[in-house]
């Protein structure tokens, strides 16, 4: 058989599984994790799932092992990735993962937005965003990105705010525990200068990080509509990372950064898929910023 018709032959298969496990589903009227289960059972056919010899795991056309269930795809190094973090099972976790980030960008964006504003360091954020008037320079920018570029610091600001205080509130709100913030404080791992471009600079690495750990850390969850509230905050920094980067004269991204992985083993070009982080990586990286 040639390669072409095996490929059309598997594609075949996987098309009637997953049709197959719809109708079924439509019949019995069940929207629940069994439809899904059936659902995504085939839908793994025809990404490329195989079976890895020995292991008992099933790997897919991305290149992430993961347990043969794919509704269900707690990889097995969780414990690991995810060691010391508080939660009553991985979803939250993973919760309490990314608010330990999201006070640290909190704290940092906070940080930057008092310096450029002539502010004490440690200011808290004020109620009223229009009290804040900027006194940095521009540095490598020219005033109108200066202007712009301020602009954007502090509404950034106020997002992580949110983000912090929406992901404690959804982990307490389920009778979690959250994580606290680092008794020592945040800082820059080098002061900037109080200019825009220096701020932006120093602002960068953080927020790069925080994109790939949402990625790195999203495979873990087996709680949907987690998932896609997860996928919400990515994206958001997602856009950050790219005002910063078009603010500074480089291109949207993504952009590769040491450490990174990949999505997929065959990505078509540096730009085409976001760059991931491992959660032991990202809280290595974000131990720099730690006080």
């Amino acid at each position: 058989m040639s390669d072409t018709l095996k490929e059309g032959v598997e594609l075949d298969v996987g098309t009637i599984v997953a049709r197959d496990a719809l109708a079924a589903s439509e019949r019995t009227g069940v929207r629940g994790r069994a439809s899904r289960r059936g659902f995504l059972t085939g839908v793994a056919v025809v990404a490329g799932a195989v079976m890895l010899p020995g292991t008992g795991l099933v790997t897919n056309a991305f290149g992430f092992p993961g347990q043969p269930d794919p509704i269900d795809p707690v990889p097995l190094d969780a414990a690991q990735q995810f060691a010391g973090i508080p939660g009553r099972s991985i979803n939250e976790q993973v919760l309490n993962f990314a608010l330990i980030l999201e006070i640290l960008e909190a704290d940092i964006y906070l940080q930057a937005l008092n310096m450029a504003s002539g502010r004490p360091i440690n200011q808290p954020l004020d109620a009223n965003r229009s009290q804040y008037r900027r006194v940095a320079g521009n540095g490598d920018l020219n005033p109108e990105a200066a202007k712009v570029a301020y602009n954007y610091l502090k509404l950034f600001s106020y997002v992580e705010a949110a983000h912090r205080d929406f992901l404690r509130n959804a982990i307490r709100s389920g009778g979690g525990t959250t994580v606290q913030p680092n008794p020592g404080g945040y800082k820059f791992p080098q002061t900037p200068r109080n200019s825009m471009s220096a701020i932006l600079t120093a602002i960068l690495p953080l927020e790069e990080t925080g994109v790939r750990a949402y990625l790195g850390a999203l495979r873990y969850m087996t709680d949907l509509n987690l998932a896609t509230m997860a996928a919400g905050i990515y994206s958001t920094e997602a856009r950050h990372s790219a005002v910063i980067q078009v603010l500074l004269g480089n291109s949207a991204g993504p952009a590769p950064r040491p450490g990174d992985r990949t999505v997929s083993p065959d990505q078509p070009s540096p730009g085409a898929f976001e760059y991931i982080l491992t959660p032991q990586q990202v809280l290595t990286a974000a131990g720099a910023f730690f006080a």
